[in-house]
């Protein structure tokens, strides 16, 4: 997620924490706090809750009929479970250079929900993900341990470390440190700000928790990941331009999304 500006800050959503069971409410309160957030009082009504639920932490919408149900981060069931038992078809394996037998050690620098993290330490690399928005890098936290916690997707989790935060200055540490992974993953894309009942729950919700589309920065964080690994891939949309206006190597599509994939000369940039 990109960083705020002042103006975009006005944009963020009425959200507050809740709890879904009375024995719950401390897990809330804690979480309130760390998150900076307010805990829901009965009768008052927000755009957003972050809810502790028996099934893990869950984003709702509850002024919206359409979007009651909750967006929670789940690896261990449904199309997520079936995707990760299926490398052979994910573009973005191919994207990032993993091999079957050869493990890489990837950056995930836009973690988001984590999916692609996943998939990625399901085929076998180490990755390392960043999420700085503070409610989405709690909910993948959540899907996270609890994925550490089933014996299925257990050895999985371990090779994912997560930080809460800007991948930004990690990425110019490792530069200045002369320190080279073996690809960055940048997702950076969020779906259009429109209202459509042809866009999907999650979307929408996620759709409020985005910040608008800074070209400046793009390009800034695309530099720092070309700069420490021999290989970056970047998720677009089918028919966007390229992140920060620079070419890729090369790229692979698909019928939605297309993968840009940028490869260092002799090993490095």
């Amino acid at each position: 997620m990109r960083k705020m500006t002042e103006a975009a800050a006005t944009l963020r959503p009425d959200l507050a924490v809740t709890c879904a069971a009375p024995e719950l409410l401390a897990q809330a309160e804690e979480l309130a706090v760390r998150l900076g957030l307010p805990l829901a009082e009965a009768g008052a009504r927000h755009q957003l809750l972050l809810r502790c639920a028996p099934e893990g932490l869950e984003l709702v919408k509850p002024d919206d009929p359409q979007l009651r149900g909750p967006l929670r981060v789940d690896f261990t069931a449904g199309a997520m479970d079936f995707r990760r038992k299926q490398p052979g078809k994910e573009l973005l394996l191919r994207a990032v250079g993993c091999k079957i037998g050869r493990p890489l050690t990837v950056i995930d620098a836009t973690g988001g929900l984590g999916r692609d993290s996943f998939l990625l330490a399901a085929a076998g690399c180490f990755v390392h993900v960043f999420e700085k928005e503070p409610v989405l890098a709690a909910l993948l936290a959540d899907g996270l341990e609890r994925a550490r916690q089933c014996p299925d997707t257990e050895a999985i989790a371990v090779r994912i470390r997560l930080t809460a935060g800007d991948a930004l200055p990690f990425l110019r540490e490792m530069r200045a440190q002369g320190q080279v992974v073996d690809a960055v993953y940048l997702d950076p894309m969020f779906p259009e700000r429109r209202k459509s009942a042809l866009v999907k729950k999650e979307a929408q919700l996620l759709q409020l928790l985005a910040q608008p589309s800074n070209p400046a920065a793009e390009k800034e964080l695309l530099a720092a990941a070309r700069a420490v690994s021999r290989r970056v891939a970047v998720k677009r949309p089918a028919k966007a331009p390229f992140l920060g206006e620079a070419a890729p190597s090369h790229s692979l599509s698909g019928a939605t999304v297309r993968f840009d994939v940028h490869i260092a000369i002799s090993g490095c940039f």
